[in-house]
Order: C-alpha cells, then sequence, then structure tokens
C-alpha cells in the first residue's frame, strides 16, 4: 500500500496547519495519488497511511492521537463531513470503501463504572478493521471493537457496535441484519 507518511520526514507536525495547507494545495493537493481538498484536517500525518486513489471531499476529519494509526487502502472516498479518530488503537480500512457524509469512526469511548465520575475515568479503546469493498452510508457511527467484513454495505443512520460479516447488508440503532448480498 502506498503511503504519505513520507512527509512527515519533511514536514514537522508542528510546521503548522495553515501552512501545510498551502504546501500540500501548492504541490500535492492534486497528486495523481490522491485528492484533498481545501478544509480537510488531517491532524498527525505521521500515524496516516493512504493507498491509491485518496478522495475526500471538504471538512472532513483525520485524527490520530496517542500513537493511534489511520491506515487506508486503496479508491477511498469519504463525503462531506466524515470523522475518523484513533486513540491509543487503530483504524484499519480495506480497499475500495465509500463513506457517505456524515459517518463518525471512532475508537475510543468513556468508561461508564460505577462509583466514579465519568470525566474522571480513563478511555477504552479498541481497534475497529473495516473490509475491503465495504460501503457506510450517511450519518453512520462506526464504534469501537469492531470489524466489518468485505463487501458489507452499513444502511444510512446506523450504529454499529458489533462486528458485521461479509457481504451482509445491516441497518438500525443498533445495526441488525436486513440481508445477505446475492450475487446478480
Amino acid at each position: 500500500m502506498g503511503s504519505i507518511n513520507w512527509f512527515a520526514k519533511i514536514l514537522p507536525t508542528v510546521f503548522g496547519g495553515l501552512h501545510l495547507r498551502r504546501f500540500l494545495y501548492s504541490k500535492y493537493w492534486k497528486h495523481s495519488n490522491f485528492i484533498i481538498p481545501e478544509n480537510v484536517t488531517i491532524n498527525n500525518l505521521k500515524n496516516l497511511s493512504i493507498g491509491h486513489g485518496f478522495r475526500v471531499c471538504p471538512y472532513v476529519k483525520l485524527f490520530t492521537e496517542n500513537n493511534g494509526v489511520i491506515s487506508i487502502g486503496n479508491n477511498f472516498f469519504a463525503n462531506y463531513n466524515c470523522f475518523l479518530s484513533a486513540d491509543k488503537s487503530n483504524i484499519k480500512i480495506g480497499n475500495d470503501c465509500l463513506l457517505g457524509p456524515d459517518v463518525l469512526i471512532i475508537n475510543t469511548n468513556h468508561g461508564i463504572d460505577y462509583g466514579e465520575l465519568i470525566r474522571l475515568q480513563k478511555n477504552k479503546t479498541s481497534d475497529i478493521n473495516i473490509g475491503n469493498d465495504v460501503w457506510i452510508g450517511a450519518k453512520s457511527t462506526i464504534l469501537a471493537g469492531v470489524t466489518i467484513g468485505d463487501g458489507a454495505v452499513i444502511a444510512a443512520g446506523s450504529i454499529v457496535n458489533r462486528n458485521v460479516e461479509p457481504y451482509t447488508i445491516v441497518g438500525g440503532v443498533p445495526a441488525k441484519v436486513i440481508k445477505k448480498r446475492t450475487i446478480v
């Protein structure tokens, strides 16, 4: 898989978002490998790996913290206002995946143990793995610890808190199996 990790070697993260945008826009914003329009936020390039054919719309946000990594395969598309956040654990997305507008993929959650204030508890993180040829519909949320199999479809507005089998269509809150994809 191709990677833009080489940016991290020539542009330290302290370089600053505005200057980084100017550099990318003038040099690589519309590169043959990827298209990144203005108003896209990437907070930590050294923890981001992308394949060829990476395309995102404006207002997409990719955040990594505490050594979390976002790894994205080839031919990825994220529509307007998607948010991916990897804290301590990783988010791995396969090839040929599509995200509708306002999709959230977040691999962390607050601790909710009884007897201690929620705001004082440590966050719990877990990897998210999304297979190849997956379509995640608009305003869906993918939560920590979920694996979505190859060829799965997530209906718009779903909250996915359990694993999704390959070639399965799920939807709802929480997401449940609607049907299996069939060969045409």
